[in-house]
């Protein structure tokens, strides 16, 4: 026999071996399983039969075991006193609770398990337009104080003389005016901690506190008393209309013709726009003719709002039956912005750093400059009638 032949036995006797060595390992492996499933077939079996044992027997209630101790009846009688449950093993079950798995019980909130869709954004609440600062001229200032010199007394009207006659001698009067920049401002407490969870509450915050500060400065361009740190406003200073001076009959519109007409007599700057609460506006644009047509344009049409060419502005920042006109002209009133809108956060008040808590603050600084303040008429529409009554 070669060498070669010599090697192959050598190898077939190994592998005769191994297969030896493996098919006997397998059959061991299906020994030791057979006695595992008769091991657990005999624990199901016993098992079935305990659960039927189980089920057959009256189980014993929580209400059942306090009514056995004597310690609670008297605790049930006299309100008072002490009693003590010792529950171990399988006593437990008597306070177990099994509750059906529903959406109620899951939570759709908080840390529920059942997912929601929820909307961006916060819904904010009404609010209005604010438009009395975009009909005024606004500029800006560096000073603390805004000053501007006015005529008091104005020159007398040139008369005619004679040649070589004495010319009349003219003079006036001036006086300086000044008004004080003042600050509108509000702040707001949050924690760091839902400012930095709740990115939605951020941009609310600052977009709601921008408001409330523009808001009150249009209330203050308005009706500012000049008192303390409140604007000079226009309608304190507006000359004041005169109903009386109209005609029997006459509406709300000719209130508005009439006041243009008083501004023009007292020479002053042609009024700009007229300021009215909504309801007032809308009790004109909604007059008919004797023919059932609209006065003040077709409801199918885009009517912007206007009386007598004046650019009319509804807002509920003036009361309901009032009305105030004048002039966007520099030369009658402007706004002097010593700082514009600006939003800061800090934690610099009080005990807010160690809190966690920041103060979120929005201010403005400015003045309102009202020149000639017969270029505005304020007025009421009490006791005039909403349209003309048709003549007889």
């Amino acid at each position: 026999m070669n060498e070669f032949d010599k090697q192959f036995q050598q190898v077939r006797d190994l592998m005769t071996k191994s297969m030896g060595e493996l098919s006997e390992k397998l059959t061991n492996y299906d020994n030791k399983l057979a006695n595992i499933q008769k091991q657990v077939d005999g624990i199901d079996l016993n098992s079935q039969s305990h659960n039927r044992i189980v089920g057959a027997m009256t189980s014993e209630t929580l209400l059942d075991r306090l009514s056995g101790i004597d310690s609670f009846q008297r605790l049930i009688a006299d309100r008072r006193g002490r009693a003590v449950l010792n529950l171990a093993g399988k006593d437990l079950s008597l306070i177990e609770r099994k509750t059906t798995i529903t959406e109620t019980g899951q939570g759709f909130m908080q840390t529920g398990v059942m997912p929601i869709e929820r909307l961006p954004r916060i819904v904010p609440e009404a609010r209005q337009v604010l438009t009395t600062r975009d009909v005024l001229t606004a500029n800006p200032t560096t000073m603390a104080v805004v000053d501007f010199v006015r005529v008091q007394t104005p020159m007398s009207i040139a008369s005619p003389v004679p040649e070589a006659s004495l010319k009349p001698e003219n003079q006036l009067q001036f006086v300086s005016v000044s008004e004080k920049i003042r600050t509108i401002a509000t702040w707001v407490p949050a924690s760091k901690q839902i400012l930095d969870d709740m990115s939605e509450l951020a941009n609310f915050l600052n977009t709601s506190i921008r408001y409330y500060v523009d808001l009150a400065e249009e209330l203050q361009l308005l009706s500012g008393d000049g008192t303390n740190e409140n604007l000079h406003g226009l309608i304190p200073q507006a000359s004041i209309f005169d109903s009386a001076s109209l005609p029997a009959n006459s509406t709300r519109i000719d209130a508005v013709g009439a006041a243009i007409a008083m501004i023009q007599t007292a020479k002053e700057l042609p009024p700009t726009f007229c300021i009215l609460h909504p309801q007032d506006w809308w009790g004109m644009r909604l007059l008919k003719d004797s023919f059932g047509r609209y006065i003040l344009g077709d409801p199918q049409t885009v009517v912007t709002p206007s009386l007598f060419g004046l650019t009319v502005i509804p807002t509920t920042s003036i009361a309901i039956g009032n009305f105030l006109i004048g002039s966007g002209n520099p030369t009658a009133s402007e706004i002097r912005d010593r700082m514009e809108l600006v939003v800061e956060v800090s934690t610099e008040h009080q005990d807010f750093f160690v809190k966690n808590l920041v103060a979120v603050r929005a201010e403005k600084r400015l003045a309102l400059v009202v020149k000639r303040p017969n270029s505005y008429v304020t007025g009421s529409f009490a006791g005039l009638k909403t349209i003309q009554p048709p003549s007889s």
